[in-house]
Parts: C-alpha cells; structure tokens; sequence
C-alpha cells in the first residue's frame, strides 16, 4: 500500500486511535532516535513508529496494519545487520518497552520481555551467580538473537541459547497471542528457535537459568604476522578440542597506529589476536590455556578476571552504535591450510580503516576476520530450526565503515572473501546476515529444514504478513528489497 501525504495523515491519525500505546510519528520528539538501528548504514524512515506495552498493544496494531495493508517491521534491540527492523513507510512495532525480567527461582527459569537487552538480563542475574547463555554485546536485543539461535562465551560449555528456551509468547499474524513451547504449539515453537524472524512478534521469552560456573579469565596475546600460520594450523587443532570451559578467539586485523601498548616496529602492520575465556577458578585458567600461547613471540600480552556481566559488557565500546557494517559468515567443519592461506591473503587485502576503541586493546576487536572455536561433538539441532550452530568453527567477514565513500570497496571485499572460502564453507549463521534473501538463500541456510519451515509458515502466516525478515519462507518467496 502507497500512501499519498493527505491520505497518510488520515490514515495514521487513525492508528493513534486504535492502539492504547503511544504512536511516535514523522517530525515527532523521539522519532528520528527510535529509527536508528545500530548498523549505521541503515537509514529508514518508518510511517509510524508504535511504542508497545503488552501483548494486546501489538496484536491492536498488527491487526490495524493488516488489515490496511500496511507492512509492518518489529524492533526488539534493533541489532540486525540487515536493519530489517525498519523499513521506509512500514509500521514500525517498537517493543523496547516490553522490558521487564522476573525469576523464578523454583523452576530454575527467567521471564524476560522481547524489548530486554542482554545486559538487562546479566545485571538483573548476576547477584544470583545465574546466566542465560547468549551472546558477547550486552546492547544486543534478547528477541533478535534468540530467534536466529544465539550463541557466545557460554556456548562450549552450555549449548546456544535456544537449547535453554521453554517457551514464547507471541502474536501471530491473525493477532492471536499465542504460547509456542513442546507442549503448545510445538511446530511453531521448532520453527521460532533459529527461523523466528518469519513466523510472529514474540513479546516475551522463558529460558532456563544456569549457575555460572565461576569467573570469567580472558588471557590474550597479540602476535606479528609472520606467526600467523603456525598459531591458525595449531588452533585447528586445539580449540575446538579445548575443555569446554575454555572458549578460543583468533583474529586478523591490521594493528592500529595509536596502540602505543605494542612496539612501534608493529603498528599499522598485520598482526594476529588470541584470546581465551576460561570460566572457573582462575588458579586453573594458566594450566587450561597455556598451549594456545606457546606458538609465537608475543608483542602484548593481557589478563583479566571478571563477573561474566562485567565480560558482557567489555566489548560494547569495540561494538558502539554508529558504526556502519557489512558482514558474512561462514559454519567451518575444517581449516585446512588452503582456507588458512585464503584468509590470510583476503586480511591483507582489507580496504578499511581500524576503528576499535583508543581507550585499550580489547579482548574482542573489530576485525576483517575472526573466527572462534567450537566443539569437535555434534550439536543436537533436531528440536530447533537452527543451521550450522555448533559447528566446530565459526568464522565472521567484517566490513566496518564510518563515511559512506568507504563502502563500496569494503563490501566488494567482504563478498570477494566469502566467495574465496565457499568450497570450506558448511552454512552461515542468521543473525550475521547483511542481506535479507530469496528462498535459494532460505535453502542454502536452512538445508534439509526448509520444506517444514514452509510449511509452518503457511499454518500461522498464510499471507506471508512476516516478510521483511532476514530470509522468506512463504510459498511464493521473492527477492527482498
């Protein structure tokens, strides 16, 4: 639907009126901030931007966009690197509002609200020594990252963080609010942990908890570019068969000029990160990850315990909003020394500018490539629509710009390094899409899943009214703008 400028007014003073919440319109106080998302190369411009309290707020406004024919986006944190939180003349549902966390700590589970941030959850677990596994940004939106799988610093240990979700709450496309979970409907429920962009607007999850399992050491060593090789074969090897409180980070960057922390004869050179995250007692930590730092002459070497909510938060500055990003993924099931050389030569070759935070060398780094270790033991994907989470490595393509004359080349390079390692390549991860896809994308992230997927999507949104998500899952799926 098309609107003119008269007719829009009409039509959106209508929305103001049906929905008990506040409706943030064009020139509104408030609007342009709540359009941004943290990709800063997403610039759109919503009709309306509706500020959700409940789960009937969202049902009265989905239901008001339908039935107008107004497409509708949902912003949780707004993290996406796709931006499919806005779109321009589309109905924005914000639920940041939906943002309380309640425990029970009979059950052994949190109720958290599908606005939450992570942080909101850590802090709000921490004086229990409690977590829910999930990613390593604590800006990062609960719903974006649960929907598509999500994984982090607990992940070797304690699974992703769909492995720890009971149930949904979530309206679907005929404004029912529903509860997905094994017992209600558990179609709906496989298909919202790892699709869930494609199927509702969840307003509130319940995971279980876990005890943390002590504090968090993150040792890490910065190494120059002629012991690259060596460090990457000896990974291969090591961190996936690591203990699986110990978790494995290897980064190629290029070392910025302002790190004074390292020798001069280093700056604005190539140079390999390695960092460890070892949870427990930290007179254990040196003896769990002393091998992984024996295969090369160090130029800066760092070691920190913390709280994990204190480690979840410890890389937010790396990962500011503001910073515009083009990124690809790729599930590894091996690195061979021919995907070894193809990263090096792709790093080397990085158009970009280092833009990680001045105030000190952070454990976790703005990078043209990372890629993390995972575990060697097959990850059970049956009851979740998950592709590739828990693959033996993950690896991340990072484009990261500040002015748009930069972009150009970096995405040429991000697409050019990701085709370079397609013949290693075993699936990529949703949340890291830079791209909303067609259905020969859908089939190639989701494999041997797709054809349920479908046709779930057809049971609760015969009418595709969820189709500005990362990938479409309709039966007539179409190129997405």
């Amino acid at each position: 639907m098309t609107l003119t400028q008269p007719s829009a007014a009409l039509v959106l003073d209508d929305l103001v009126a049906a929905v008990d919440c506040d409706v943030v319109l064009p020139g509104d106080e408030g609007y342009d901030l709540l359009r941004r998302v943290w990709n800063a190369d997403i610039d759109r411009h919503p009709a309306a931007i509706v500020r959700v309290r409940t789960a009937q707020d969202v049902s009265d406004a989905l239901l008001w966009c339908v039935g107008r024919g107004i497409p509708v986006t949902v912003r949780g944190g707004g993290h996406n690197l796709a931006g499919t939180a806005v779109a321009d003349a589309a109905v924005l549902i914000d639920t940041a509002l939906l943002n309380d966390v309640t425990f029970d700590f009979e059950a052994g589970t949190v109720s958290v609200g599908a606005g939450c941030r992570w942080g909101d959850v850590d802090r709000a677990a921490q004086p229990y020594d409690l977590a829910v596994p999930a990613g390593v940004v604590s800006h990062t939106g609960v719903a974006g990252l649960t929907l598509g799988g999500g994984f982090g610093y607990l992940a070797r240990l304690h699974g992703a963080t769909v492995d720890h979700v009971v149930e949904i709450e979530v309206v679907v496309a005929d404004g029912r609010i529903l509860t997905a979970s094994a017992d209600e409907n558990p179609q709906l429920f496989w298909a919202l942990k790892g699709a869930g962009h494609n199927y509702g607007i969840a307003t509130r999850f319940t995971f279980r908890t876990v005890a943390l399992p002590g504090l968090a050491t993150v040792r890490q060593a910065l190494y120059p570019a002629s012991d690259r090789k060596g460090i990457l074969q000896f990974f291969r090897q090591w961190g996936p068969d690591a203990p699986a409180n110990v978790g494995t980070y290897v980064r190629l960057l290029r070392a910025p000029e302002y790190w004074t922390q390292i020798p001069a004869a280093h700056r604005g050179e190539p140079i390999i990160s390695v960092a460890t995250v070892h949870y427990g007692d930290p007179a254990d930590e040196p003896a769990a990850t002393a091998a992984m730092f024996e295969h090369g002459t160090a130029i800066y070497e760092s070691l920190r315990t913390m709280h994990h909510a204190t480690l979840q938060h410890a890389t937010d500055d790396e990962f500011r909003y503001g910073i515009a990003h083009y990124w690809k993924h790729v599930f590894l099931q091996d690195l061979s020394d021919d995907a070894i050389d193809t990263v090096i030569e792709h790093s080397d070759a990085y158009t970009g500018r280092a833009l990680n935070s001045s105030a000190h060398i952070a454990h976790q780094l703005m990078c043209p490539f990372e890629i993390l270790a995972g575990s060697r033991e097959p990850r059970d994907a049956s009851d979740d629509s998950t592709a590739g989470v828990g693959s033996p490595f993950a690896a991340n393509i990072g484009a990261d710009w500040e002015y748009p004359g930069e972009k150009a080349p970096l995405v040429a390079w991000a697409k050019a390094f990701d085709h370079a390692l397609a013949p290693h390549k075993a699936g990529t991860y949703i949340n890291f899409t830079s791209v909303a896809g067609d259905e020969s994308v859908a089939r190639a992230v989701y494999g041997d899943k797709y054809d349920r997927l479908v046709a779930v999507k057809s049971e609760y949104d015969p009418a595709n009214v969820f189709s500005r998500g990362l990938v479409d899952l309709s039966d007539n799926a179409g190129e997405l703008a």
